[in-house]
């Protein structure tokens, strides 16, 4: 199974779309962190399933959203009510009371990938406004087909590969 990860585009949808474009044929999730800057009748939500952000202009997307697909389940949040920027205690609770181990989430700009508690943090970083790197980033996560661990695949904005934040991690909890 493929998911792909974006977050932080800040109303800029020509990245999401290229995305989308390049990746359609073969991935079974799309994924969008907040931030997008854009209505809840935007075209691309048709394709990606997002959050609220601290930056959106509109209120209509939920501020955390569980979901489920081919056995694999996963919280999506932005993160600005979580304060991802100074530890996941919040998101731990969160995660474990909805029997989830993995979370995307954005608002840092900051592409990351940690593990805390048995839950695993994947941020895409943000694909247009990135921050401590050149370029924006997003992911594409492979799981195996026995959904016990994924191949997290970090791209910058041009589509290169980013090996130094390219990794393998366990979903066994």
């Amino acid at each position: 199974m493929k998911i792909v990860v974006v977050s932080d585009n800040h109303g800029n949808t020509y990245f999401m779309e290229e995305i989308y474009t390049i990746h359609q044929e073969d991935t079974d999730e799309w994924v969008h962190c907040g931030d997008s800057e854009l209505l809840e009748d935007h075209p691309l939500w048709q394709h990606y399933k997002t959050v609220l952000g601290n930056m959106d202009i509109t209120n209509k997307f939920k501020l955390s959203r569980t979901e489920y697909i081919e056995g694999f389940r996963y919280l999506l949040v932005h993160g600005h009510k979580h304060s991802v920027k100074r530890s996941y205690d919040r998101l731990i609770k969160e995660a474990r009371a909805k029997d989830v181990n993995v979370v995307f989430y954005g608002h840092t700009h900051i592409p990351k990938v940690e593990i805390e508690e048995g839950v695993v943090f994947i941020n895409p970083g943000s694909i247009a406004q990135p921050r401590n790197r050149a370029q924006g980033t997003y992911l594409v996560m492979k799981l195996d087909d026995d959904l016990t661990s994924a191949e997290l695949t970090f791209y910058d904005q041009d589509h290169n590969i980013q090996h130094d934040l390219t990794t393998r991690v366990s979903l066994a909890g």
